[in-house]
């Protein structure tokens, strides 16, 4: 059986495939036209599935391409069904964002220039704009601190102990947002894990910011899911209804 030329696209394999020749149906011009061209029609199969499909080659004058000083003759093939059109990482984001897996969420306790700060994190992400949004979200935490009137706290390790300096054995009292972000924890804002993550956020936002460090989006949608956790606990928890009976 003849084989196709060229590779093409197998729906089953989901790849570019060898294919097999199974019937030819071939239109070309009259040897006594001026313009010369052919047309030939494929029922081919995937030489590896053997998945049917339908190719469409075509070739005339003007199909060539000047490679090396020389004229080499080209066609076009197309087959049915079609290779679907690759889709970008932004162009994800961007469906997620129109289905609503992105959308942002309502809060009605977040002040006023929070809640900005927070709609224009979603759309940041949404459109694939990663070092606005982990800047934004770095942002958005030291916001909080600064609404919540906190602006210092102890520093941690990982195992729920102080960190001492080594210079004098006492313990490190910071008034920054490592220390912002431990007192959130210290006043019960929030939990010793989520103060953990919260710097950890810190850090991806710090990187984007002064080295211009890209984070994955996947990075940042687990990231976005943790602040909304947060921000819904602070916020929205407390004011819920149920304790205001």
């Amino acid at each position: 059986m003849k084989q196709l030329g060229k590779k093409v696209y197998c729906s089953m394999c989901k790849q570019k495939t060898k294919h097999n020749i199974v019937q030819t149906y071939e239109e070309r011009s009259n040897p006594d036209d001026d313009f010369q061209w052919y047309e030939r029609y494929h029922i081919v199969k995937c030489a590896g599935c053997d998945n049917a499909a339908f190719v469409k080659q075509y070739s005339d004058e003007d199909t060539w391409e000047y490679i090396n000083n020389d004229i080499e003759w080209t066609e076009t093939i197309e087959v049915y069904p079609e290779e679907p059109p690759k889709t970008s990482e932004k162009d994800i984001l961007y469906k997620m964002w129109q289905t609503g897996e992105a959308k942002k969420k309502a809060f009605k306790n977040l002040p006023e220039n929070l809640s900005a700060l927070y709609k224009q994190i979603i759309h940041s992400f949404s459109m694939g704009y990663n070092i606005l949004c982990a800047s934004g979200l770095r942002t958005l935490i030291e916001g909080i601190c600064k609404h919540l009137g906190i602006n210092q706290g102890y520093i941690y390790n990982q195992d729920g102990t102080k960190k001492l300096n080594p210079k004098n054995n006492q313990e490190i009292l910071a008034k920054n947002l490592a220390g912002s972000i431990f007192g959130l924890f210290e006043s019960g804002h929030i939990t010793f894990t989520h103060a953990l993550i919260l710097q950890k956020i810190k850090v991806i936002g710090n990187d984007a910011i002064h080295d211009i460090v890209t984070p994955l989006s996947s990075t940042l949608e687990e990231v976005i899911k943790i602040v909304e956790r947060i921000i819904y606990d602070i916020y929205e928890l407390r004011n819920h209804k149920l304790l205001q009976e």
